[in-house]
């Protein structure tokens, strides 16, 4: 029955659509209908699109806490990623993440759309390939290396000016959410010149790690981000209480924007400054 109802639904916002999208998708030159479905791929469409080019963004991007481009973002529609929002865009290219509702994802290529997945790279080698993969696709390479040559020039000026003391630092979500091994945030605290204290532990990629095992580590520098007014309010419940207030006591805590951190891409760059500019 609901099945039913959804194929009626999709059938009746076909209709009006020309009957090539009912075949086939249509690759132009160069795609001018792009819809991003994911807060990530948004970044990087708003970064490298024509302005003219760009039929829609996801939801989220227009969140400040959380999206690095949601200022650039507020002039365009939003998706929440569901295929009766998508098919009356049009669009000849779509990007989507490893998180997008994959349901969705084989509609719209049964259906003929040109749907692109991106994943999300471990370091900066990785993001300068997905930075050019998505800037060939949109045929702007030279914007793409643009944005490329600017997060090297900013690297290599934190490489050169790093100090050699490598104090430990670690990255801790109010949720209980850190990184260890094999994330962009390990690459950045190397960039900075630190040692990812989590890494030490033994951990690899995204985990959840209690509060008391953090303190435990006793990091030289706390790294403390929220997604939005729920996480900063734990946060500061976080922090307040005694047993963590001595356990940093001498210690130094980094307020580090979710907007820098939540996408791997060359806003990382400007994460890396922050925390070089945070030293003791």
């Amino acid at each position: 029955m609901v099945a039913g109802t959804v194929r009626r639904v999709v059938m009746r916002l076909l209709a009006p659509l020309p009957f090539v999208l009912l075949v086939t998708q249509v690759v132009l030159a160069k795609p001018q209908r792009v819809v991003s479905l994911n807060l990530c791929t948004d970044q990087l469409v708003l970064l490298l699109a024509d302005p003219k080019n760009i039929a829609a963004v996801s939801y989220l991007s227009h969140d400040s806490a959380n999206s690095y481009m949601a200022e650039a973002a507020r002039a365009f529609p939003t998706t929440h990623g569901r295929v009766e929002e998508i098919l009356p865009l049009q669009p000849d290219l779509i990007f989507a993440g490893r998180f997008t509702s994959q349901g969705s994802v084989a509609f719209l290529r049964k259906m003929g759309f040109r749907v692109v997945t991106l994943d999300s790279p471990e370091n900066f080698q990785g993001i300068r390939a997905q930075v050019r993969q998505v800037a060939a696709l949109l045929e702007e390479e030279a914007r793409g290396e643009v944005f490329l040559s600017e997060m090297d020039r900013r690297l290599e000026r934190a490489r050169q000016t790093a100090p050699d003391d490598r104090l430990t630092a670690a990255f801790y979500l109010p949720n209980g959410y850190t990184a260890g091994r094999n994330t962009p945030v390990d690459a950045v605290l190397k960039f900075a010149g630190f040692r990812n204290k989590v890494a030490e532990l033994g951990v690899k990629g995204t985990v959840v790690l209690s509060m008391e095992r953090l303190i435990a580590s006793s990091p030289d520098i706390l790294i403390l981000s929220s997604f939005g007014d729920a996480g900063a309010s734990i946060a500061e419940e976080m922090l307040s209480h005694p047993v963590f207030a001595r356990s940093m006591n001498g210690k130094t805590l980094v307020r580090a924007p979710t907007r820098l951190w939540v996408c791997p891409g060359p806003m990382l760059a400007e994460a890396v400054e922050l925390l070089m500019e945070s030293r003791p």
